[in-house]
């Protein structure tokens, strides 16, 4: 399975010997932890129904 490009961009950064880059890396690791528990909270209030949740998402605004 392929990582995700934050996990890929934390990865990369962990390598840096400068630790603001790795304060950036477990930050790009704590917001996707983040996007993942949100995401399956939303699944399960919209009743796992994907038509409700893609209608709930663009009710919020475009993802960027």
């Amino acid at each position: 399975m392929t990582q995700p490009e934050a996990l890929v961009l934390a990865d990369i950064l962990d390598r840096s010997v400068l630790q603001a880059y790795a304060d950036a890396a477990a930050e790009l690791r704590r917001l996707h932890y983040n996007n993942l528990v949100l995401t399956d909270a939303l699944w399960k209030a919209c009743g796992d129904d994907k038509e409700v949740v893609n209608a709930t998402i663009e009710s919020q605004g475009e993802l960027k």
